[in-house]
């Protein structure tokens, strides 16, 4: 991959949210191998970087606040 900044298209809120109820930010399970927690982790990391990316379009105007 190149040093090219990616933009996302506008996020939704309702989306994060409901991919937050799908893989929420929790501590693993003493039952959990390696394997599964690098994995949720992962997952983990991708639904803080989506929720990021939505609040930085929401200060730069890119996007408005969802109405619920």
């Amino acid at each position: 991959m190149n040093n090219e900044e990616i933009i996302l298209p506008a996020l939704s809120k309702s989306l994060i949210d409901k991919l937050d109820k799908l893989f929420p930010d929790k501590c693993p399970l003493l039952t959990d191998s390696d394997r599964d927690v690098w994995f949720k982790v992962g997952q983990r990391s991708v639904i803080n970087y989506l929720q990021q990316t939505y609040d930085e379009q929401l200060q730069d105007n890119i996007i408005t606040k969802d109405l619920e």
